[in-house]
């Protein structure tokens, strides 16, 4: 069985990558409004990379006799400024979630 702060910090992580798949869908969407094909095909691989790592630590937490708990999921952002400011944000969101200080401004 997993203790009850291990668990937590698993669900939590669960939820956190699930808002990195739907931040991820969302810029797809974005890119498919404004034409742009290959960017938003880009972010869709982006998207269901997230969503592996979130069903990985599922799987774990289940094989373990653990309890997923799902959490509402953030809504993301679904406009940006510009192609160049989606992916400014997606960086620093990479870097918010690395816990690395080298963010765009």
């Amino acid at each position: 069985m997993i203790k009850d702060t291990i668990l937590e910090a698993l669900n939590k992580q669960i939820n956190a990558e699930l808002y990195s798949a739907y931040l991820y869908l969302s810029m797809a969407a974005y890119f498919e409004s404004i034409n742009l094909k290959g960017f938003a095909n880009w972010m869709r691989v982006q998207a269901k990379e997230e969503v592996t790592h979130a069903m990985r630590i599922y799987d774990y937490v289940v094989e373990r006799g653990g309890r997923v708990k799902l959490m509402p999921i953030e809504q993301p952002p679904i406009d940006w400024e510009s192609p160049l400011h989606a992916f400014e944000s997606a960086y620093n969101h990479e870097v918010k979630v690395y816990g690395n200080d080298k963010r765009l401004s």
